[in-house]
């Protein structure tokens, strides 16, 4: 941004400021029965889709002929790469080919997907909306709403829609660069004596606020705003959270956010005791699914399919279909959402290696849906051989581990069976089920087996 343009945008948002209400730090006390009722849909989704895809995507994670490993989102950072040469770098790579959104809303929906999360602003500050707070935007670059395409693309799959939206911004000339505990490609400077000269962070907050605001004010109804990230020196106040919140749900009141105005995701552990609704409606362990769960929490694990979550073209290290899929009956058994990233390149195509594992996910979830979506997390305990999802009256037996003697053992703490299938069978014919001393045993039917995992439905009487 050179700067006639920021004393223009300055001097634009000046005016905005002056135009604004004042929203309130506060909105209507929400009840318990009023929260679950707007979370309903998110907690029986189970099955996202995380994108990242911003002008990062064109660098392809090599930066003058250095491959960079980790996420490649930040190669900016990592290469030290000034703003002003980063954007003509990356300006003339980003060029999104036409229908690419709908490709990504049907894949989405094929793997059994029920939501789709994307970059809207990544770390780097592009705008993939039409921001009128700077040109550092999608339609300055392409002359396209990239957002509006995407939004567009989502709804007609029928899926939920959410917005990632980074809180850092390296484009920025007020965004800080040193004691903030957030990252910066400028520090990898240090022939520039007093890099924060001249920047004060309640400016670019207040562009930040702008920004969101024309997200959340333009584009219909959005089902979540996933915010990234804090770090304990700069987080909440930093951002005038409470404000920021109110202005979201204003626009959006039954949008669901995440915790991560408040929380870093870099913090060792997920399941810490300051979590508040306040502060967010559910909390983001990244890389990782908690060994136990996250008890009294709503919480969505987001993973990478290979080492990184922008697009690299030398990252080969791709996770299994099996290893998604019981990801997915792990996370579920758990009682939480599983957020599986995709990683598209500059033109905005899927790499076929995500496209046939997402495929081979959407070809279980066709058989096996039903013990995922809609499901809570295992009401009588682990169990040896795979893992255990509920809905009222039914329990989801996922075997991973097919016993030689074709039988498991469900550690029922009470109740009584009543009759088990396959869920692979339609005819539904009967497994022999019998009560225990240790619960119930269900005697599995091997024509039914599958290498990922096999699925045993088994109804209990209270």
């Amino acid at each position: 941004m050179n700067s006639a343009n920021e004393l223009r945008l300055l001097f634009a948002g000046l005016v905005l400021a002056s135009a604004l209400p004042v929203l309130p730090l506060t909105a209507h006390a929400e009840t318990s029965h009023e929260r679950d009722a707007r979370m309903k849909w998110w907690r029986e989704a189970r099955l996202g889709m995380f994108v990242h895809w911003g002008l990062y995507s064109g660098a392809e994670g090599v930066w003058d002929g250095k491959p960079y490993g980790g996420g490649v989102e930040w190669i900016q950072d990592y290469a030290g790469v000034p703003a002003d040469v980063y954007a003509a770098r990356m300006r003339p790579l980003f060029k999104p080919k036409p229908g690419f959104a709908r490709a990504w809303a049907r894949l989405a929906r094929e793997m059994g997907a029920e939501y789709v999360v994307f970059t809207s602003k990544h770390h780097e500050g592009f705008a993939l909306w039409d921001s009128k707070m700077t040109d550092f935007d999608a339609r300055d670059f392409t002359g396209r709403d990239l957002f509006k395409e995407i939004v567009t693309a989502l709804r007609a799959e029928g899926l939920r829609v959410g917005v990632y939206f980074s809180v850092i911004d390296w484009h920025h000339p007020d965004f800080p660069v040193n004691n903030t505990g957030l990252p910066h490609p400028l520090q990898k400077h240090p022939e520039i004596a007093n890099p924060d000269a001249g920047r004060v962070l309640s400016r670019y907050v207040d562009f930040m606020h702008r920004q969101v605001e024309e997200i959340v004010s333009r584009y219909g109804p959005l089902d979540v705003l996933w915010w990234d990230w804090s770090s304990q020196e700069t987080q909440g106040d930093s951002w005038r959270a409470p404000e920021l919140m109110a202005l979201v749900r204003k626009h959006q009141p039954r949008i669901i956010m995440n915790n991560r105005l408040y929380h870093s995701p870099n913090v060792e552990g997920d399941n810490l005791g300051i979590f508040d609704v306040a502060k967010g409606d559910f909390t983001t362990p990244e890389q990782h699914i908690p060994a136990i769960g996250m008890r009294n929490v709503d919480w969505e694990a987001c993973m990478t399919l290979n080492g990184t979550w922008g697009y690299s073209n030398h990252d080969f290290d791709w996770k299994s279909a099996q290893t998604l899929i019981r990801n997915t009956v792990d996370i579920a058994s758990k009682g939480g959402n599983y957020l599986i990233n995709a990683g598209p390149l500059a033109d905005g195509t899927i790499p076929e290696p995500i496209v046939v594992r997402f495929h081979e996910l959407g070809a279980w979830m066709k058989t096996y849906g039903e013990s995922i979506h809609g499901t809570t997390a295992n009401p009588v305990g682990s169990v040896p051989w795979g893992r255990i999802t509920a809905k009222p009256g039914r329990l989801f037996l996922h075997v991973f581990d097919w016993p030689k003697d074709h039988r498991v053992t469900v550690p029922l703490k009470s109740g009584r069976p009543l009759r088990a299938w396959m869920l692979a069978d339609r005819a539904k014919v009967p497994l022999a089920c019998a009560a225990t001393a240790e619960g119930a045993t269900v005697s599995l039917k091997p024509a039914f087996q599958n290498p990922y995992a096999s699925v045993a439905a088994l109804e209990v009487a209270d």
